[in-house]
């Protein structure tokens, strides 16, 4: 089995924890996968406070994080995290994103201050920990040659001989919240709700206005690259719809052109342009809600993107049929011809080609500016992994039971690995995991969380002594549960079952109130004070 970071949980101490007299609430928690606290992370950081290692609490996070993530690899090599204070496995440690850091999913200097972080618990956690197993911690760090993880000086601090400067970036701006992505659509759309006046300026702005609350709504809704909205083929689009017999497309020598697509044989077809629609909106009456496009992404690849389908039609209806169609004859009764009919989104200023990467990112980044909201087109990007996680978290977790494992994570990093156009799950998959696994901590969620697994447990309890016809009744009754909207539907439900059900008793599943420390290691908890 391999294991992925987020399978060591994270957590805080809990409020009213003291240790050697001091508040040592809201420190660092890590646990084993087997549920099992990792007691030198949680002494190690308890001693940072009392030494003044650390700033604040809050400080303490990227560490927890960069130390979680060098267990997993240890975990993943078979190897004690005695046995992980020693050079060889630091510089394995730094190889084994080497590939990620090829791709640009992320920087070596995120690299490095995982290594730093690593490197600081090491040098640490015999102070910390005086003691393992009965016996002194080993001194993974000093000041020579002979330790196991081996330094030099760089000016007046100690680092790890294999120590690479950071450079650090600016702190990132805040993913916005759902409330500020509809103020930005809202507001990019504004002036396409502007009366036409008849002049062609004017028109140009409220065609702009359409086109640049699309743009946004590719970021916002299907996670797309800047690079990814200026390669958004039509082509690629009428494949997807032809796929599911939405669309024909043609066959013969003339298969890879552009001209004889459908879509835009259906600019000047108004029967035809009802049919796509009809179609479409047949496909989602089956229970569909997104239709899988190729687009072209860095480096001139593809990924497949889930777009929703109510977007695919304001692409249709808004972009090509509507925006892209006026332009068009405007420039053509102008006399130009090399208009790029592959493009959705196009230039307002009269050459008909794919709008410019600078172009894309300016127009939400002056939406931001203009509302006075922290971010760019890149947190319209983020905005929306956050939100696929949190759906794809429940999800998994209702396939699951409602019971978080190993599974449950993997099958959603895998996931978001794939919507985010990454090769493999990585340091951004985890992240919004953890927010979509924090948010269902959320006190607001608990009872709602609670009472899912009360009823899945219900549920698989019972499930084997029904008979095929129980069985059927039940799967009714719980999309009648959701379907209907009567209230006098659910009196009647409990009415029923008060009046012909004599109810059994039933086990009572004991929730413990709090964590308790729990390890393998022989050390006495008590000492803990």
């Amino acid at each position: 089995m391999r294991y992925l970071p987020i399978d060591f949980e994270m957590g805080r101490t809990q409020q009213g924890f003291f240790w050697q007299s001091e508040n040592m609430s809201d420190i660092p928690v890590i646990k084993n996968p087997d549920g099992s606290i990792f007691e030198p992370s949680l002494r190690y950081f308890g001693y940072g406070w009392l030494q003044k290692i650390f700033k604040s609490k809050s400080s303490m996070e990227p560490d927890s994080y960069s130390i979680r993530e060098y267990l997993c690899y240890l975990r993943n090599a078979g190897i004690d995290w005695v046995d992980g204070g020693r050079d060889e496995n630091l510089r394995s440690f730094r190889n084994s994103f080497s590939e990620r850091v090829k791709e640009r999913e992320l920087a070596s200097a995120q690299v490095e201050l995982k290594l730093e972080h690593v490197f600081r618990f090491y040098q640490t956690i015999h102070k910390a920990m005086p003691f393992l197993g009965g016996n002194p911690t080993p001194q993974f760090v000093g000041d020579n040659d002979v330790s196991p993880i081996t330094t030099r000086r760089a000016g007046e601090t100690l680092r790890w001989s294999g120590w690479n400067k950071v450079v650090r970036r600016s702190s990132s701006r805040p993913t916005p919240s759902f409330d500020d992505v509809e103020r930005i659509l809202d507001h990019l759309r504004a002036a396409a709700m502007e009366p036409l006046d008849g002049t062609w300026e004017q028109t140009l702005r409220v065609f702009a206005a359409e086109r640049n609350w699309l743009v946004a709504c590719c970021e916002a809704r299907a996670g797309l690259r800047r690079v990814e909205i200026r390669n958004l083929s039509l082509l690629k689009v009428a494949e997807a719809l032809s796929k599911h017999r939405i669309i024909t497309m043609p066959t013969g020598r003339w298969r890879n052109d552009a001209h004889p697509n459908p879509i835009n044989d259906a600019v000047h077809d108004k029967a035809l342009r009802a049919q796509i629609i009809s179609r479409i909106e047949g496909f989602a009456a089956q229970g569909n809600t997104t239709l899988n496009v190729d687009v072209y992404t860095k480096g001139g690849k593809e990924r497949s993107v889930e777009f929703p389908l109510d977007l695919v039609l304001s692409l249709l209806e808004v972009g090509v049929w509507s925006v892209r169609k006026a332009l068009f004859a405007h420039w053509e009764a102008e006399g130009k011809t090399d208009l790029d009919h592959d493009a959705i989104f196009i230039s307002s200023t009269g050459n008909g080609v794919r709008l410019g990467l600078k172009h894309i990112g300016d127009i939400v980044k002056d939406a931001f500016s203009e509302l006075d909201i922290a971010g760019s087109g890149h947190r319209l990007r983020a905005y929306y992994l956050t939100e696929m996680a949190w759906l794809l978290w429940n999800q998994e977790l209702a396939k699951a039971g409602y019971r978080p494992d190993i599974a449950v994570s993997n099958n959603v990093m895998n996931r978001l690995a794939e919507l985010a156009g990454h090769k493999r799950p990585s340091t951004t998959e985890r992240y919004y995991l953890d927010q979509a696994r924090d948010r269902h901590k959320m006190k607001a969620n608990q009872p709602s969380v609670e009472a899912r697994k009360d009823m899945m447990n219900a549920l698989i309890s019972v499930s084997w002594r029904m008979e095929p016809n129980e069985c059927n009744l039940l799967r009714r009754v719980i999309y009648a549960f959701d379907d209907c909207k009567d209230d006098r539907f659910y009196r009647v439900i409990e009415a029923a079952m008060d009046k012909y059900v004599l109810p059994k008793d039933r086990p009572v599943e004991k929730r413990v109130p709090h964590l308790r420390v729990v390890s393998d290691q022989t050390v006495d908890r008590q000492k803990i004070k």
